[in-house]
């Protein structure tokens, strides 16, 4: 096994509650308080249409008052960011204990338009790990298929997992063809996450992330030994001309 194997998350619902935040920057901005639910399906619907205006015909939502008050949706969403403080329950350590495996480099990868600022992320989570921050990189941008794609190579992503809450994620983790570890505590049920790895707690990903480098290192085991396997023509001579010989 060679290289690094990217162990890529997602951020919104998979490390942070975004549905708290997001219900009160509408209140704030919009002056109408939506049911966490409706913002679960809202966000489900956001991930796979990149926020379109039909989604707010659909949702009570005057588009045209959104369009109007996206500036200061943007500054509140900001503010809002800029003070969690919680992350998901055993998040911080078991990203810890993922971090000091083998081989292993964390990357968070969001389409969270707060995340593509650089110095907001890193202010984001400095408030929630410290100074000590455990990933290696941050890719933040609308599409996280491209996003990964252009960051590393094909042979590199093929090692990679993604752990995440959304079916979005999942869809990314099969067009990459790589396993798509789905947590539950998100925006999403498990029956909604079509992945055989569900994930109740944070603290069963480390597992997880253990099991899938151990799978790594047994098919790079088989494939060194067929590489190393070589059958040599000359030792054996194969004879072209056979006779039935009676017994």
């Amino acid at each position: 096994m060679e290289g690094k194997v990217p162990i890529f998350i997602d951020f919104g619902g998979t490390l942070v509650d975004t549905i708290s935040i997001t219900v009160e920057v509408f209140e704030e901005a919009l002056g109408k308080k939506f049911a966490h639910d409706q913002i679960k399906k809202m966000y489900k619907d956001a991930s796979r249409r990149r926020m379109s205006m039909y989604l707010f015909f659909k949702y009570p939502v005057n588009p045209i008052k959104l369009y109007l008050k996206r500036k200061k949706l943007k500054k509140l969403q900001i503010e809002k960011f800029l003070k969690i403080k919680k992350l998901v329950p055993k998040a911080n350590e078991t990203l810890r204990e993922i971090k000091k495996l083998e081989n292993v480099e964390l990357v968070l990868v969001t389409q969270n338009p707060t995340m593509q600022d650089e110095e907001v992320a890193n202010k984001i989570l400095q408030n929630l790990f410290g100074d000590d921050i455990p990933f290696d990189y941050i890719l933040a941008g609308e599409d996280k298929v491209e996003l990964i794609a252009t960051h590393y190579d094909t042979e590199t992503i093929a090692r990679s997992v993604f752990i995440g809450d959304l079916p979005n994620d999942v869809y990314v983790a099969k067009i990459l063809s790589i396993p798509c570890f789905g947590v539950t505590w998100g925006y999403s049920e498990e029956e909604e996450l079509n992945t055989p790895f569900i994930v109740d707690d944070f603290p069963d990903l480390l597992d997880l992330v253990k099991d899938h480098l151990e799978d790594l290192k047994e098919d790079s085991a088989k494939d060194l030994e067929i590489e190393e396997f070589e059958f040599d023509e000359d030792i054996v001579e194969i004879e072209k001309d056979y006779e039935l010989i009676d017994e």
